[in-house]
């Protein structure tokens, strides 16, 4: 009896020290993923401004991609929503914005946050300029006529847009300083998007 106690004893304690060491490697394991993760991704659940500077420049080498197109999207006067319902608060509407904003890009677009703050972009990948103008407006009127919802006050936000189009003669540095110039005269007139070409000198706004 005394043998067998002991058997099952240790039988016992070996079961236990296993699923403990298996607990562990999981825990570990589920750890890594989360610091690989943080390396590639926002706390908003997109993609961070590192990621982007790479997916540009892969898009530019990648021989299926003909052309794509870059998007900048800034949420017009965040500033004094953060100013008066406080950084905390107003991380929530850059959420909901987020989250509506995921539901409605196409499972092959691909969503960053753009330097932080309250600004994002938006890669389009085989997409035209006049299918990127179409789907920027889309949006615009999307998130315009959504009621968002914070401290129990109903507010309506509005986003401004830059997009440019890009072609494999393109480098990431001219792609986002066109986008950015793009963003620049959307941001003049709020609630609006303006479309600067490869080749194109002047913005052309599109309502």
């Amino acid at each position: 009896m005394g043998v067998k106690f002991s058997f099952y004893s240790l039988l016992i304690i070996f079961i236990s020290i296993s699923f403990g060491f298996v607990m562990a490697y999981w825990r570990f394991r589920g750890r890594i993923a989360s610091l690989k993760s943080l390396a590639f991704s926002d706390d908003l659940g997109i993609y961070n401004h590192r990621e982007l500077k790479k997916k540009l420049r892969s898009l530019i080498k990648n021989p299926d991609i003909n052309s794509f197109v870059f998007v900048l999207i800034d949420i017009d006067r965040f500033k004094n929503y953060n100013d008066h319902y406080g950084y905390d608060n107003a991380d929530a509407l850059l959420q909901e914005f987020v989250d509506i904003t995921k539901n409605f890009i196409r499972k092959s677009d691909m969503f960053f946050r753009y330097k932080n703050g309250d600004e994002f972009a938006l890669l389009f990948r085989n997409t035209g300029s006049t299918e990127a103008k179409e789907i920027g407006n889309r949006l615009r009127r999307a998130i315009a006529n959504h009621t968002f919802h914070l401290d129990d006050h109903d507010i309506n936000l509005t986003i401004s847009m830059g997009i440019t189009s890009c072609q494999k003669s393109d480098n990431p540095d001219n792609v986002r300083k066109r986008a950015e110039l793009a963003l620049y005269e959307a941001k003049q007139s709020k609630n609006t998007v303006v479309l600067i070409g490869e080749e194109q000198k002047k913005a052309d706004l599109v309502y």
